[in-house]
């Protein structure tokens, strides 16, 4: 009788802590098909047309029309203050809860993909979707502002919208990172977000006292002022003393990773209870 062959022997699998490409770009794609319906992309929608409805009503009945006060009033007040900050809340807000609503999380929990990375991928779906139609919207509105005045050529506007919107996209990740982990520590994210936007976007940013250096509106207006060469008096922004663009840059890059790092943390660590069919 011949002896039994030994049994095959295979060597455990490796399992890497990297998250793959492909199941964070699913996670990306689900959470942008997701942004862009609804009644939340109505809303946003509603909240960017505002500037530029104002614009076109500027642009017709105003006499004298002064597309300079237009541009100041509508790009770097209006917008980067008010529509921005609460455009990330709206989105940020939304970014676990309407999984936990409609069921669908677990499929996202259960798929090859470490927690944390599926949280920093839906944040930077929202982040894709809301910083793509506000440079669409911003180009529009500063196409409108600057429409048949003498003096500006395409290449200088192309310059301005592309800096606006550069702005924009910085201070938008950063926003989706802050309400994102508020959405995550309170339930009340939309009462605490709109008063954090006015508290700290709206009136301490404002203020030439060192606080302000804290928020994210005054980095992405030393920004603007740095890279279009604007007077900074409006804001009591002194160009001798502000930061560098470089600094802004680091700053609301560095906010963003932290806030999106927090976030991804709290996500990983927290349960969440879910409806089911059989339990509800």
């Amino acid at each position: 009788m011949s002896p039994a062959a030994p049994e095959a022997t295979t060597a455990p699998r490796a399992i890497s802590n990297r998250p793959p490409l492909g199941a964070i770009a699913t996670v990306v794609g689900i959470t942008v098909a997701r942004q862009l319906r609804g009644k939340r992309i109505w809303l946003f929608v509603a909240m960017f047309a505002l500037p530029l409805a104002i614009a076109l009503l500027m642009h017709r009945y105003a006499e004298p029309y002064e597309p300079e006060d237009a541009a100041i009033g509508l790009l770097l007040v209006l917008i980067p203050q008010a529509v921005v900050p609460l455009t990330a809340l709206l989105f940020a807000s939304s970014l676990v809860q309407d999984d936990v609503e409609e069921q669908t999380l677990t499929y996202f929990l259960i798929r090859p993909i470490p927690r944390w990375a599926i949280y920093v991928a839906k944040a930077l779906g929202a982040a894709l979707v809301t910083s793509a139609l506000a440079a669409l919207f911003i180009t529009a509105t500063l196409a409108t502002i600057w429409w048949g005045v003498d003096g500006r050529g395409a290449g200088d506007l192309a310059y301005e919208a592309a800096a606006l919107t550069t702005a924009s996209a910085l201070a938008m990740l950063a926003y989706i990172g802050i309400f994102g982990l508020l959405s995550l520590l309170t339930k009340r994210v939309l009462v605490v977000g709109v008063g954090y936007v006015i508290l700290f976007e709206g009136i301490v940013s404002n203020i030439p006292f060192l606080v302000r250096y804290a928020t994210v509106l005054f980095h992405a207006r030393v920004l603007e002022l740095r890279w279009l060469d604007l007077d900074g008096k409006p804001w009591a922004i002194d160009p001798a003393t502000a930061p560098a663009a470089s600094t802004s840059l680091a700053f609301l890059a560095g906010a963003s990773a932290m806030f999106l790092g927090l976030g991804a943390w709290l996500f990983a660590a927290r349960e969440f209870r879910l409806k089911t069919p059989e339990g509800g």
